[in-house]
């Protein structure tokens, strides 16, 4: 007989709430393993001292009930004379109230200085955990394919190596919080038991009551904890975005609109915060209300019907005053938990998206050759992930050694991934980078990435010391002979004559140097690394006709010591040059060389000085 796929029962689908609480339990659960993986032997150590925290509080309450009962007459004194146990008789038979008083006290202090070593060593092992991360994730992003993590908003990196991972140091310690209350809730219930059972189910189970009826104040919290995610990642966009564009948002008046989104992503932040806040605090108090009922319901119970005496009630009073904050204090814990809990979550997806683009070319160390005859990109081809359309394809052409060749075509034609292949930062898809007739393997990349240098349109610059962002290439500090004949190559010997020479500020993004004097220390940056292959994209494009000669001179004094491509849009640079190839939605359609031919009046080179 046939099977009748509508006889199995479907299952209900789970409600929005189910889901959403076994996705925190899912997070929660993760978080836990990740801790108990790296930290090891440390983490069960801290929770050791947890233990022994919580057991030294309720060794200091119960020497108090000894003390109240064997209290002699006048309470002065302690009769002692009465105990019976091994060892006994070697006790004196008084013992003057206040030197025991005293004694408790000083084990009280001894008790402080152990929960301050407690308290430093656990704040370490929090570090270390966080910190890990923080690096692991750091290394994931420098280790990625270059196509994948350029691709990624560069405010989700920031967000998750700032702000995401501080929210993770707050829920491993809100982790080690619940841990610890747990604890300390388990030993005064066993020291309760030892005073009375029926008052210590009663309290226990008055507390247990009170957690479950704040559940819905939890669920707001894991609300609230999403929401926060996607608005500090939007905050966090709005302000990268307005501080990179900075000088084209103030030369367009656009402060207005930037400081109007700005405002609603923090207005709608605001909102948030204060509907949390408002009924959090009502689950607050709705939770103190039950602690103080509980309370008074506890001393007319102790007295109307359990009928202990005076100095048990006292005790059971003082550990109850222990365990109810306790009890208040696990559900705050879990409800700021499930608030900085997707904290966790966003951190770990993210490294999984970028340890599946992981750059096997990262662990490469063959050696690379240097090119002394040429560079050949051989039908190479490339699409991003996710685009239908081929960013470059079936792309052939030749860089010859010491020679410069330029790249020139419309945006979007290619010319910017062409100059990434020839870097090694994209291995193509299809087709070779041969390197005098020999293909680069991917185990070859990254040495040869050693072999180049890179200046961009709008090159990095911290905000340093002209010395400071010349050290960035050699990847330390560098003598200055070095940096001078770097600085001579790239004619930008004004360097020199500058009062502070060297130590010269150059502000936050070099902003402090005109942008043709910039440039030039960019290319004097990329020559400190002595390449075999000088790669230029768009370096002369924001600069005026004469920072642009002085640029082009320079880069024309480095004809026959390296090769180097340059992608322009600038015809000054497209005629100093011994190659050019032209470029249109991702193929080379033409090619000139204009010291040997001229300059071609039907060609594109023609074109663009015509």
């Amino acid at each position: 007989m046939a099977h009748d796929p509508s006889a199995v029962p479907t299952p209900a689908p789970a409600s929005p709430a189910a889901a959403e609480s076994r996705a925190s339990r899912g997070q929660l659960s993760s978080l836990w393993r990740a801790m108990r993986h790296l930290e090891g032997r440390r983490l069960w150590i801290g929770l050791g001292l947890l233990v022994l925290g919580t057991l030294s509080e309720g060794a200091a309450i119960m020497t108090f009930l000894p003390v109240l009962q064997l209290v002699g007459a006048g309470g002065t004194t302690i009769d002692l004379s009465g105990l019976d146990f091994p060892g006994a008789g070697l006790l004196p038979a008084v013992i003057p109230l206040g030197l025991l008083l005293l004694a408790i006290v000083g084990l009280t202090g001894l008790q402080a200085l152990f929960n301050r070593s407690k308290a430093v060593y656990l704040s370490d092992l929090i570090y270390d955990f966080t910190n890990h991360y923080r690096t692991a994730l750091f290394r994931d992003v420098a280790q990625a394919r270059w196509a994948h993590v350029a691709r990624i908003p560069r405010s989700r990196i920031e967000h998750a190596l700032t702000g995401e991972i501080e929210r993770l140091y707050l829920a491993a310690f809100l982790v080690l919080s619940i841990l610890q209350n747990l604890v300390g809730l388990s030993l005064y219930f066993v020291l309760s038991l030892a005073i009375s059972v029926p008052m210590t189910l009663l309290s226990y189970g008055f507390g247990i009551v009170a957690l479950a009826l704040m559940r819905p104040f939890r669920r707001l919290a894991r609300h609230y904890g999403d929401r926060l995610q996607d608005r500090r990642e939007r905050q966090l966009a709005a302000v990268s975005e307005f501080v990179g564009s900075l000088k084209m948002a103030r030369s367009m008046n656009l402060e207005s609109r930037y400081l109007g989104l700005f405002s609603a992503i923090l207005g709608q932040t605001k909102a948030d915060a204060r509907e949390f806040t408002r009924q959090s605090t009502i689950g607050s108090g709705l939770f103190q209300f039950a602690v103080v009922s509980g309370a008074a319901l506890f001393i007319w119970v102790a007295l109307r019907w359990v009928h202990l005496d005076v100095g048990r009630i006292v005790i059971l009073l003082l550990l109850f005053m222990r365990t109810a904050p306790r009890f208040m204090g696990m559900q705050g814990a879990v409800q700021q938990l499930l608030v900085d809990l997707p904290a966790w979550g966003a951190i770990t997806r993210l490294r999984d998206d970028l340890q599946a683009q992981h750059d096997p070319a990262m662990e490469g160390s063959d050696p690379a050759p240097a090119p002394r005859r040429e560079i050949r990109l051989d039908r190479v081809t490339w699409r991003f992930p996710g685009e239908s359309r081929e960013a470059v394809s079936d792309c052939s052409l030749t860089l010859r050694a010491g020679e410069l060749t330029v790249l020139v075509g419309p945006s979007g034609a290619g010319k910017t991934s062409m100059a990434d292949i020839v870097m090694g930062l994209l291995e193509p898809q299809k087709g070779a980078v041969l390197v005098d007739g020999t293909a680069l393997r991917p185990g070859q990349l990254r040495r040869w990435r050693d072999r180049t240098g890179y200046v961009a349109q709008e090159p990095f610059m911290i905000n340093g010391t002209i010395r400071e962002n010349m050290a960035i290439a050699a990847g330390g500090p560098v003598d200055d002979e070095r940096i001078f004949r770097a600085l001579d190559l790239a004619s930008a010997g004004f360097v020199r004559n500058l009062p502070a020479g060297l130590e010269t500020m150059m502000g936050d993004r070099g902003a402090l140097l005109s942008g043709g004097e910039r440039q030039r220390i960019a290319v004097a940056r990329a020559l400190l690394r002595e390449p075999d292959v000088l790669v230029l994209d768009e370096a002369t494009s924001a600069l005026d006709w004469e920072n642009e000669e002085a640029l082009i001179r320079a880069i024309d004094g480095l004809r026959g010591r390296m090769t180097i491509l340059a992608i322009t849009h600038r015809p000054a640079l497209s005629r100093a040059a011994d190659a050019v190839f032209v470029m249109e939605a991702g193929r080379v359609v033409a090619s000139e060389r204009p010291r040997e031919q001229g300059m071609q009046a039907e060609g594109y080179l023609g074109r663009m000085t015509s």
